[in-house]
């Protein structure tokens, strides 16, 4: 069916650890129902009927990445770390106030979290860093600034919960170990054994508590946390211990938490931490692609968030949706991470994960098969990339085959399932048909519509999914897709998260496929491909009237496209060059919502569009030659100004 191409080498990727464990359990509701009976201080996600709700936070290339609850609880692997600050007034517990408020530093993953307390704020940021140690380099940084003008005391509690159920933790111990500031040892916290958080400094404090002792909130804050450096114990795996230290007025507190592997020995304390404002200016780096400019700022943010936050779902080898624990191969989330990765013009992370699934897809399930068949296509088609392609021609054309058989045989049930298997063998038609496989491509084409006939379409149930509806519908010219949008942008948190399906049936709180799902849409908003062509802002909402446009070196099927809108009144200038692939023929360029008569094959060029009319309801300016609130004695006589447009200027290039 499929006409192999001649070998060719295929570049080595290097190879992530394996992701560690995390807690669970059962009956966890009745067990947080008992201890938040008994008083203790329990994260919100663990109420009646909360929804889950975090932020990751980590590297690029980690195997894991680590979740920051909406009050700053910062969640480790069965156990978490929370903080409390000790001000002039009482003690505040940011899981109980309500002047609590959560950003993102430079739209980048590190969160900040502002406790306001007399005076001012307490101000808590968590991101990844890494530096190098004994085994491993990967670490989450805990920083908290005094931004009052008068000290306060900082409790870290180590918790035997995460940000929706309770862990576990039997053992906590503080030992002094290398590092540290100024004349002060560093502070090693171990959990259950395993280093887990590292102090610059000796805790001025410590409070114990477990299952028998109850919680520690009433022995910090009543003032009774000793000096000593106490363990705590607890059989039952409810063990907790706060830390407390003093912070000075302007001062910063930098604490680091390991993530992976750190073996057993003493873990000293890193010889550097970086700051997170400079951490969030790194993120700008991994940003880089095409650009896009788009005029409206609340999708221009949640787009440039989406951007950096995917990057902690890929590994190295993989991705994964939780960025740490769920399926590599996940239908509905895999295909989504991989495709934004391809068009913001990434392939050799595509190509990383891609070249891994050869010996894994013997017994692959249709949702499996459809989804290796979109990936693959969609990324060829982006790239042509026939290295790859070349290493898994025998398992598309495997995959094709099953596909076919389980139609025949009625085990391709439910509508999602049928609708994925169709958009694979539609994408992987496409690819053999361009990639010099007629016959095959027909034969796939045909399949594609057998699976096809009366497919009805499935209701989106998630964040991920109800983008990807709408940005097929703006690719296809359809504004419905803006309803949709418009309703999923406000429903996003604070940090620009959304919650999603999770492993086990848990859902999980930070969904990685609806940032992508994301950035699908915004390029679908500024490009589409058609079958001859590219269309152009194929659907302008009312709000970009008049704003400036931009994207550039975007791939798509047909090439590198760049462009650029300007206004001039009320016609726009274009400004455009296509870089196509090579022996792509004469490929169509339109703006269809702007000018729906104009379209060029050229390459390159500039063109003013005709007029747009502006939508219902926008006040158009009046130009006049002085502010009509100006006292008539004051007037002075002036020249009105003249009604001529500017020219346009020649056209330039993006090369």
């Amino acid at each position: 069916m499929f006409r192999r191409r001649s070998p060719q080498p295929v570049a080595a990727t290097a190879t992530a650890a394996p992701s560690p464990g995390s807690a669970g359990g059962a009956d966890v509701d009745d067990l947080a129902g008992s201890l938040a009976d008994d008083g203790w201080i329990l994260p919100r996600g663990l109420a009646a009927d909360a929804a889950p709700a975090w932020t990751l936070v980590g590297t690029v290339a980690s195997p894991t990445a680590t979740a920051v609850d909406p009050t700053g609880l910062v969640v480790g692997e069965g156990w978490s770390l929370d903080w409390w600050i000790g001000a002039d007034d009482r003690w505040h517990l940011p899981v109980r106030e309500a002047a609590v408020r959560q950003q993102l530093v430079g739209e980048a993953p590190v969160v900040e979290t502002l406790l306001r307390i007399p005076g001012g704020d307490a101000a808590h940021r968590t991101y990844g860093f890494r530096s190098p140690r004994a085994v491993g380099d990967e670490w989450v940084a805990v920083e908290i600034e005094n931004a009052t003008p008068v000290p306060f005391a900082v409790a870290l509690v180590v918790r035997p919960v995460v940000a929706d159920g309770v862990g576990e933790v039997s053992e906590i111990t503080v030992e002094p170990v290398d590092g540290g500031t100024g004349r002060e040892a560093a502070h090693l916290v171990r959990i259950d054994g395993r280093p887990a958080i590292v102090l610059p400094r000796r805790p001025a404090r410590l409070a114990a508590g477990n299952r028998d002792s109850g919680d520690v909130a009433e022995q910090v804050t009543n003032g009774d946390a000793v000096q000593q450096l106490v363990a705590a114990h607890c059989p039952d795996g409810l063990a907790t211990l706060a830390l407390v230290l003093p912070l000075a007025h302007t001062a910063v507190l930098r604490v680091a938490i390991p993530v992976g592997d750190v073996g057993d020995a003493p873990l000293a304390y890193p010889a550097v931490v970086p700051d997170a404002a400079t951490v969030a200016l790194g993120w700008d780096v991994h940003r880089r692609g095409p650009r896009f400019e788009i005029p409206e700022p609340r999708l221009s943010v949640a787009v440039e968030r989406a951007r950096a936050q995917i990057h902690l779902a890929h590994d190295g080898e993989s991705v994964r949706r939780d960025g740490h624990r769920s399926p590599d191969l996940d239908p509905g989330a895999t295909e989504v991470l991989l495709t934004a990765f391809d068009l913001l013009d990434r392939p050799a992370d595509v190509g990383a994960v891609v070249a891994r699934w050869t010996d894994r897809l013997t017994e692959a399930s249709p949702e499996v098969d459809a989804l290796v068949l979109t990936v693959v296509a969609r990324h060829w088609l982006v790239h042509r990339d026939d290295a790859l392609l070349q290493w898994v021609l025998p398992e598309v054309a495997a995959a094709v085959e099953r596909l076919d058989r389980a139609d025949r045989r009625s085990r391709l049930a439910g509508a999602a399932v049928r609708r994925r298997t169709v958009e694979g063998l539609r994408a992987a038609a496409e690819m053999l048909e361009r990639a010099g496989q007629p016959d095959a491509g027909r034969r796939v084409a045909d399949l594609s519509v057998r699976i096809g006939t009366d497919l009805s379409t499935p209701t989106p149930v998630s964040a991920a999914e109800r983008l990807l509806v709408a940005g097929a519908a703006l690719a296809a010219g359809d504004a419905a897709g803006l309803v949709v949008l418009d309703a999923e942008l406000p429903a996003a948190s604070p940090t620009g998260t959304w919650p999603g399906p999770g492993r086990g049936g848990r859902p999980t709180g930070h969904d990685l496929a609806a940032a992508a799902a994301l950035v699908v849409v915004a390029r679908n908003m500024l490009v589409a491909e058609r079958p001859d062509g590219l269309a152009l802002v194929p659907v302008h909402p009312d709000g970009w009237y008049g704003g400036g446009i931009e994207l550039h070196d975007a791939p798509t099927t047909f090439g590198r496209i760049s462009y650029a809108i300007r206004w001039h009144g009320t016609r726009p200038a274009l400004l455009w060059e296509l870089d196509p692939h090579p022996s792509i023929g004469p490929v169509r360029i339109c703006v269809p919502d702007l000018d729906p008569v104009w379209s060029t094959t050229e390459l390159r060029g500039d063109a003013l569009l005709g007029d747009v009319l502006p939508p219902a309801g926008l006040e158009q300016v009046t130009l006049v030659s002085e502010h009509p609130d100006i006292d008539p004695e004051m007037r002075r006589a002036g020249t009105a100004p003249s009604q001529e447009q500017a020219a346009i200027p020649d056209g330039g290039s993006f090369s």
